[in-house]
């Protein structure tokens, strides 16, 4: 199949699994390491549904999920998931989290779907042919800086970024029109990408956050970038900043300027 078809057939996997996580009110919880950092039994459960049903579409490919030791990326074909991105969210029932599935191949993007079973919102990015919507095709806002609506994560398992994201939103609130705070970076992405939202930022994130979400928003007209300024890659972790081409360029700069002299009163550069 060719890789469009390929995408939305990944899509009716993850929508499968959103019926899944949605029928389970009450599931056990594990703590992780770090502050605040849970693993559910449905993520397991989640994780496992989508390997088995993902192996066929792919025979061969490499995976890199949360819910796992995963070792180095390797070259060909690889699946990046999340089960549950907004594991927090999902234990309190606040009904906002995703299902994320990435596909790359030598490190570059293939495919991005990220499935909002509350809402039964199903985005797909396939790279050269756009982004959709539940099939329909998407593109980012034109709304600048100042008329901007800007989500932030708050990167709650690494205390250490508490007084960068501080001082980040602080810069937010005084160039953009509002920001939001949701607790699924791979939706912030999405809804970056279907012009809901025009801007994003977070301290840190793990390939398996933001994979997906930045193959359907860069098809959608949107940019990402790491916050470090290195080359985007789908193998590390990263701060990110993402957002519409007419926002982004002064979202990045005044998110620089506070990285940067928050880098400089750490003396982690001189």
């Amino acid at each position: 199949m060719d890789k469009k078809e390929l995408a939305f057939s990944v899509a009716r996997v993850a929508e499968e699994a959103g019926r899944m996580i949605c029928a389970e009110r009450h599931p056990q919880v594990f703590v992780k390491e770090g502050h605040a950092n849970f693993v559910t039994s449905m993520d397991i459960a989640c994780q496992s549904f989508l390997l088995e049903k993902l192996s066929p579409l792919l025979p061969g490919a490499q995976v890199m999920a949360e819910e796992q030791d995963n070792p180095q990326l390797l070259p060909g074909y690889c699946w990046i998931i999340d089960p549950i991105d907004g594991t927090t969210n999902y234990m309190h029932d606040y009904r906002h989290s995703s299902i994320s599935i990435a596909l790359v191949k030598d490190g570059e993007g293939v495919l991005g779907v990220v499935h909002n079973p509350y809402l039964q919102e199903s985005f797909v990015g396939v790279r050269g042919i756009g982004a959709f919507l539940n099939g329909k095709p998407i593109r980012v806002s034109d709304r600048g800086i100042a008329d901007a609506l800007v989500i932030f994560g708050s990167a709650p398992y690494h205390r250490g970024l508490l007084e960068l994201t501080a001082r980040v939103i602080r810069r937010l609130l005084l160039d953009c029109r509002d920001i939001r705070r949701t607790g699924s970076a791979a939706l912030d992405l999405c809804y970056i990408a279907c012009g809901r939202t025009d801007g994003f930022f977070e301290a840190t994130l793990c390939p398996w956050d933001f994979a997906a979400a930045a193959i359907v928003l860069q098809e959608a007209g949107g940019q990402v970038r790491p916050l470090d300024g290195a080359p985007f890659r789908f193998d590390r972790s990263s701060g990110m900043v993402g957002g519409n081409p007419v926002a982004f360029p002064a979202l990045w700069d005044g998110i620089q300027k506070e990285y940067q002299e928050w880098k400089r009163e750490k003396k982690l550069i001189k």
